[in-house]
């Protein structure tokens, strides 16, 4: 049966109407193949779009709400020493951050996803520490713990937004006048804390050194 097809496809000129008529369907089916796949996947690409503007936006809020808690916890460590009490320092913790329930997560890719779906574990993971720090820290050190934490979280939180504008090609964030330098002023942040930090672990190590110096036993020259 195929063979008696063949045959006959082979003796059907082009030049028949019915010839013709198959050609033009096939090429009109083509074209309409080709322009429903084009628009499919320009639907897409605005839908990873506008996906990815929606979920930047949301963590270049965040970092704002960091921010705002950083000045809080300012303020707070800030109180003269004898006013400053646990329950001053309450409301002083690392914001938590969820993603708006509307994204359209299915229009990502899976890698893209995973990158994005860590952030909130990290910041869990940042909050899980800061409340044991509050359980047995003092109100001050709480307070520089929160600043140091927020400011990582929200610096975290601008460079993923970033990348995810990038990535599929939303606008570039155009910060206002008040949020124009908050970058900076993260980074400028974090790396003084860091250093005070180290210049503080230092410090300890003398005392430390010192210490172990001075209690040990006092040993007779021979001779004596």
């Amino acid at each position: 049966m195929g063979q008696e097809w063949l045959e006959y496809f082979q003796r059907l000129s082009w030049n028949t109407p019915i010839s013709l008529a198959l050609a033009s369907g096939a090429v009109g089916s083509v074209v309409s193949l080709a322009w429903i796949s084009a628009r499919d996947a320009g639907s897409r690409r605005r839908q990873r779009r506008d996906t990815a503007l929606e979920l930047a936006l949301s963590l270049e809020s965040y970092a704002r709400t960091c921010r705002t808690m950083m000045h809080k916890a300012a303020w707070a460590a800030a109180e003269p020493a004898g006013s400053m009490s646990r329950e001053a320092t309450r409301t002083v913790s690392i914001p938590a951050f969820v993603y708006p329930d509307r994204i359209q997560w299915s229009v990502l890719g899976r890698k893209v996803i995973s990158e994005l779906r860590e952030y909130p574990a990290t910041v869990h993971a940042a909050r899980e520490y800061v409340e044991a720090f509050r359980e047995f820290g003092e109100p001050l050190d709480l307070c520089h713990q929160v600043e140091y934490e927020c400011a990582k979280t929200a610096m975290a939180a601008l460079s993923l937004a970033r990348v995810t504008r990038r990535r599929h090609g939303a606008a570039t964030w155009k910060p206002g006048a008040k949020d124009s330098a908050m970058e900076r002023e993260l980074s400028d942040f974090i790396a003084s804390a860091e250093d005070k930090r180290k210049a503080s672990l230092e410090r300890r190590k003398v005392v430390t050194s010192d210490q172990r110096i001075g209690t040990q036993p006092f040993e007779q020259p021979l001779g004596a």
